[in-house]
């Protein structure tokens, strides 16, 4: 499998935002696929894309991620191996956040670089590859390769959690209520990650 034949679904209610997209990855040598909503999409699953470009705010709720977040909730329904990047508008951060704890394999914020977005979309069809590749493996096998296949992915996920998280903190002078606020988490879900990511306050930073 490689790039000329990898399957990408993209998913904006923006026809150009779409088109543009579309673009960049054909020359890139990707085939696309294009849904305006969440429901074509949905449809469009079983068509079974490497990677889907999913924007989070679409009609009928277009300023909320719902019609995102039913994407990401079909896809981990019906156990796919596809991998979603998702596109992140208003409320970025919290909407990131959001999106990886639904299963998004990662994120990129609008206005989309295209150098950012070919980079993961080669980053996730390369995961897909390997999922793929485990079907031909005999079941021990493929069970240890699905082990660190899984454990690939947690990463990569960890990675753009780490990243949402440091971010906020950087923007609100680790005031760790106001980046709570911005992702929709409790105080203790803050210092939770701070822990777990073992994120220090710079020593240049002053309360505010």
């Amino acid at each position: 499998m490689t790039a000329d034949n990898a399957f990408i679904l993209i998913v904006d209610d923006d026809d150009v935002m779409r088109a543009t997209l579309s673009y960049s990855l054909v020359q890139a040598g990707y085939h696309t696929e294009q849904a305006s909503c969440a429901d074509e999409a949905i449809q469009k699953l079983a068509l079974q894309p490497w990677v889907v470009l999913l924007d989070m705010g679409m009609p009928p709720n277009k300023h909320t991620p719902d019609e995102g977040l039913k994407v990401l909730d079909a896809v981990q329904a019906l156990q796919l191996p596809t991998k979603v990047v998702v596109l992140t508008g208003q409320d970025a951060d919290k909407t990131a956040y959001l999106a990886i704890k639904h299963g998004a394999f990662d994120f990129l914020q609008k206005p989309v670089d295209e150098t950012a977005l070919l980079q993961a979309v080669r980053r996730a069809a390369l995961f897909y590859q390997q999922s793929q590749r485990l079907e031909s493996q005999e079941n021990i096998q493929q069970l240890q390769v699905s082990v660190a296949l899984g454990d690939g992915v947690k990463q990569v996920r960890n990675q753009a959690e780490e990243k949402i998280v440091r971010k906020v903190l950087q923007q609100t002078y680790f005031n760790v209520h106001e980046t709570a606020r911005r992702l929709g988490l409790k105080r203790e879900n803050v210092y939770y990650l701070i822990k777990k990511y073992h994120i220090e306050r710079p020593e240049t930073v002053e309360s505010h």
